[in-house]
């Protein structure tokens, strides 16, 4: 029986704290909306609706919910006493953006659906401030809830939806209609608020790839198996995902309109990164199911296919990024959801010579993926 209470009564605590943050972020949104809609009548969406301010205020509350939910249930697990200072405060930010994110995206496009299918439908302050007050409240316990029990599945799948839904709402609000003529990198192109939408959803894809890479690391050196078997490859899949992750990040920064040259190697970097790790998975980590090598070979297939079309000119740059970006981030969760065989915090650290040559490796991989994104970079910039 002791054994069953204990994650039953951690659970009711979630709940429990899960309902505090909605409580108070309702309370907080109620009072938001009754001021700013006081006296007035206000539509569900639109310039100055109920949609702006709602987003507003649960993005606000959502971060503080999962700030209070991620540390509240990293802070007697091993991997975060471990890390240094910065490398916690990377992992809150990035991932305190990515699940705000994907939260004010929604409501964005719930609230929008919402005015289409209620034209012209316009609310008092009362029912304008008890939306606020809802969405700030489902916001918040969905966001601590997540924060609460996240784990390298759910970070991969929060990862890849973010992202998704991030550049598909640039797409679809940028001012530029033939931006897909041309390629992604168009989306981030001036000062319009779609490309700094576009702009900020990569960066903050990057951060998130960072901390996938340190849970995705505790997943792979917990998998049961030989001593060391399993443990050759991590660290240089780390560093890749750490590469990969800067890179995107690179490319929010530097918008193709700012410096070409240095925009097309982290683009290039991160693509051949991606490139790399598809290759090496299946070959440094041993023990991965067969259906999920049979599967990685299969998104190098169509990836070459892609590659294929593109040099003779049936598919144009962006088809192959959209092909490239959606099979990858879907191997990515796979890779994410297979990685995972261990129990808990348990963690085995590199033995001394295999660490001396995992440093090799890392070193030969790392200079491999940035001298041939800054290669095809030079090309990209020269054509």
């Amino acid at each position: 029986m002791t054994g069953m209470e204990g994650p039953r009564a951690g659970n009711r605590n979630i709940e429990t704290y899960a309902l505090i943050a909605a409580a108070g972020s309702g309370v907080v949104g109620y009072v938001s909306g009754f001021i700013a809609f006081h006296g007035q009548l206000t539509g569900l969406g639109g310039s100055g609706s109920i949609s702006g301010l709602a987003a507003g205020v649960a993005a606000a509350v959502g971060a503080i919910a999962f700030i209070w939910g991620y540390i509240r249930q990293s802070a007697d697990e091993v991997r975060w006493r471990l890390r240094p200072l910065y490398r916690r405060v990377i992992d809150v930010i990035g991932l305190t953006l990515t699940g705000v994110g994907v939260a004010v995206l929604m409501i964005g496009s719930i609230f929008q659906v919402l005015q289409l299918a209620f034209r012209d439908l316009v609310l008092n302050s009362l029912t304008s401030s008890t939306l606020v007050a809802v969405t700030a409240g489902v916001t918040a316990y969905a966001l601590f809830l997540i924060a609460s029990q996240i784990s390298t599945k759910t970070l991969a799948s929060l990862l890849a939806l973010f992202l998704v839904a991030g550049v598909f709402a640039s797409m679809l609000t940028a001012d530029d209609a033939t931006w897909w003529q041309r390629n992604f990198s168009a989306l981030g192109m001036g000062g319009a608020g779609s490309a700094q939408a576009f702009n900020l959803t990569i960066i903050v894809a990057g951060f998130a790839m960072i901390t996938l890479a340190d849970y995705l690391t505790m997943d792979l050196r917990s998998r049961p198996g030989p001593r060391g078997i399993n443990l050759r490859g991590v660290s240089v899949i780390r560093t890749l995902l750490i590469v990969i992750g800067v890179a995107l990040t690179g490319v929010g920064l530097v918008p193709v309109d700012v410096s070409v040259l240095f925009h097309n190697t982290f683009s290039t970097t991160a693509l051949v990164g991606f490139a790399v790790l598809l290759v090496l998975v299946p070959t440094l980590l041993k023990g991965l199911p067969k259906g999920f090598v049979i599967t990685t070979l299969v998104v190098i297939g169509v990836i070459v296919v892609g590659v294929v079309l593109f040099l003779t000119g049936y598919y144009n740059l962006t088809a192959l990024e959209l092909v490239a970006v959606l099979v990858i981030f879907a191997w990515l969760i796979l890779f994410a959801r297979n990685a995972t065989g261990g129990e808990g915090d348990v963690w085995a650290p590199e033995p001394a010579a295999v660490e001396r040559v995992t440093r090799t490796r890392i070193m030969g991989v790392l200079v491999g993926v940035v001298a041939v994104g800054a290669f095809l970079a030079g090309r990209l910039s020269r054509r």
